[in-house]
């Protein structure tokens, strides 16, 4: 029984037939109802799809015989391939010299007739049959054979379907630019291998000045960093690490089995001293560098989230504080992670309770005159400053809060204050203890809100007050950039109407003296950083005379926030400042507590804001 020969492509169709990973596959009920009907149709008691290997033939379904492979060596279909344009016919075995000793012809099988058609691949490539047996000679007519050609056509179509699946979900999983594995696929992979409960360190990075290269150089100057940083991180690991793109130029590292800090750290240090050099491209060194965090499983966290994030706050550590370096989480990482998302939880489930945020407070703050008479100032305004609590977190500080809300929770809460304030002060007020001014504080996102204007003159009119009654505060950082000229024309119309604008925190930002022009102001207000340094450092001195000397020049107040001292008051009052505001006088404070406070100002029973000369 003479082998069939190879076809003169085998190494290409061998290739091919791999790239459709089928072969050892379990059963499918497409092509397990194919061979059916296939059987049904020629009459015949056994049909197979027969996929030819380099030493076997492997059956992806097969009726009517009880094998899933044999030899390659005895595969009529391994003579089948070898015209893919033309379907093979054995009438008899027994009478055809390549089959008539083959087993599958004189054993248990008893094969005496055969008809195999081609499966042919778009690249042109046979990759087996879909062929009918009979265990009795018989001849096929043209109309069966043409049958098994359609129905061969349909196993070749849904084997093409099963490889266009299989590649799309290796797309998925696969960052096309590096070749990495994707966000998806590195979080599956970190999920699995937490799972089995085994030591795991997680190295987060992040390319620095990523950004520059690829606004200055182009976006193909920035794919080529990118290409260059995947290909040194996979250089710098040992076999079974596990590297991923999660977006941008953010990269992921899973280290299975290092259970010591140590080792870890060497690790990524070798990362990253790797992803520091130049890349060469279109002629021009390219800088590459990268900051990295290290967190450690279960030492710093169990879960895989918590681990991610909290590899990925050591990374932002590395970026504030030791750039280009390692830096590694803790424990407490993770518990401050924990607590800023059960944080906003709580607020969200808060916000979903009540459209009021009921955890939401204003404490508000007194403002003094220095032009006041010589025993007391007067109050000109109360700034309102937002609180929250919530029973399950408790009272939440303002500096840890609200870098955890993000834009969207930190518009709820602004509003939900700015009503509670406006509605105090209105109440003040009428009660007469009061005239003062409310001093409200816009956040970047909400001077970004194109109707934040018509807001604000709503919430004024709701509470019974007029706009002659408020001042908006909006600090030059949050002015620099991100307010359109709409909405500073809409800033422009409520100060026309009485209310006042505010630049806070004056001296602080990148281009403080720019501002000054983008929008008409009544006053500034020094930060207390230059406040709190008067006496101890005489720079602080000259920056506070030549700002005052600059917005009375403009015809703008100044008020000096963070006031703690008498020396510092006395000093303000002499560099010419207008307003004062600060612990010295008063704290934030709750609306019954500065009611109490209004009050104890008549009796002289409170700090008052003397006239100094």
């Amino acid at each position: 029984m003479p082998p069939a020969p190879l076809p003169p492509t085998e190494a290409e169709r061998l290739a091919v037939l791999r790239s459709y990973a089928v072969l050892d596959t379990e059963g499918e009920v497409a092509f397990d109802e194919l061979v059916a009907l296939a059987a049904r149709l020629t009459g015949c008691p056994m049909a197979l799809i027969s996929l030819v290997d380099a030493d076997r033939q492997w059956f992806k379904a097969c009726l009517g015989l009880d094998l899933r492979e044999t030899p390659r060596d005895r595969a009529f279909c391994a003579h089948a391939i070898l015209d893919p344009t033309q379907a093979l016919e054995v009438p008899d075995a027994t009478r055809d010299a390549r089959f008539a000793d083959n087993p599958l012809v004189t054993g248990p099988a008893a094969i005496r007739s055969y008809l195999g058609v081609p499966l042919l691949t778009p690249e042109g490539h046979a990759l087996g049959t879909l062929c009918v047996l009979d265990r009795v000679p018989r001849r096929h007519d043209a109309t069966t054979v043409e049958t098994l050609q359609v129905l061969a056509r349909a196993v070749a179509a849904n084997l093409e379907l099963r490889r266009g699946l299989r590649r799309a979900s290796g797309l998925a999983m696969t960052d096309p630019l590096t070749g990495l594995t994707n966000r998806c696929a590195v979080q599956a992979a970190l999920a699995e291998a937490m799972a089995q409960s085994r030591p795991l360190a997680l190295v987060a990075i992040d390319l620095d000045n990523f950004k520059e290269v690829n606004d200055a150089e182009g976006h193909a100057a920035g794919d080529a960093l990118l290409c260059a940083a995947a290909d040194r991180i996979r250089a710098a690991l040992r076999p079974g690490d596990v590297v991923g793109r999660l977006s941008g130029d953010e990269f992921l590292v899973l280290l299975p089995g290092v259970a010591e800090r140590e080792a870890a750290l060497a690790i990524a240090q070798r990362i990253g001293a790797a992803l520091q050099g130049f890349v060469p491209h279109a002629g021009r060194p390219l800088r590459l560098g990268a900051s990295l965090g290290l967190a450690l499983a279960p030492q710093d966290a169990e879960e895989p989230e918590l681990l991610l994030r909290t590899a990925d706050e050591a990374m932002r550590r590395a970026k504030r504080e030791c750039r280009g370096g390692v830096a590694t989480a803790t424990r407490a990482d993770a518990d401050q992670l924990l607590r800023a998302a059960a944080i906003a939880r709580a607020f969200d489930s808060d916000a979903a309770a009540d459209e009021a945020l009921p955890g939401a407070t204003v404490h508000l703050q007194p403002i003094l005159s220095f032009a006041a008479h010589a025993e007391a100032g007067a109050v000109v305004a109360l700034e309102a400053l937002a609180r929250w609590s919530h029973p399950d977190v408790g009272a939440v500080p303002p500096a840890e809060l609200f870098p955890i809300l993000g834009t969207d929770r930190a518009l709820r809460l602004g509003s939900a204050v700015r009503r509670r304030a406006l509605a105090a002060v209105a109440a003040l007020r009428q009660a007469g203890l009061t005239n003062a001014r409310v001093s409200l504080n816009l956040s970047a996102g909400e001077v970004a809100l194109s109707d934040i204007a018509l807001h604000l003159a709503d919430q004024v009119e709701a509470a019974g007050l007029s706009l002659r009654a408020v001042e908006i505060e909006i600090t030059e950082e949050v002015l620099l950039d991100r307010v359109s000229d709409r909405t500073l024309d809409q800033l422009a119309a409520l100060r026309g109407r009485g209310a006042r604008l505010v630049l806070d925190d004056f001296g602080t930002g990148n281009s403080g003296l720019s501002q000054l022009l983008r929008l008409p102001l009544d006053s500034l207000k020094l930060d207390k950083r230059f406040v709190q340094r008067l006496g101890t450092d005489h720079r602080a001195e000259e920056i506070v005379r030549a700002t005052v000397s600059l917005a009375h020049g403009l015809g703008l107040e100044v008020v000096a926030e963070g006031v703690e001292t008498e020396r510092q008051a006395a000093m303000l009052h002499n560099l010419g400042c207008d307003h004062a505001q600060g612990f010295l006088f008063a704290r934030p404070m709750p609306l019954a507590a500065l009611e109490d406070w209004l009050r104890a100002r008549v009796t002289g029973k409170v700090k008052q804001l003397r006239k100094v000369s």
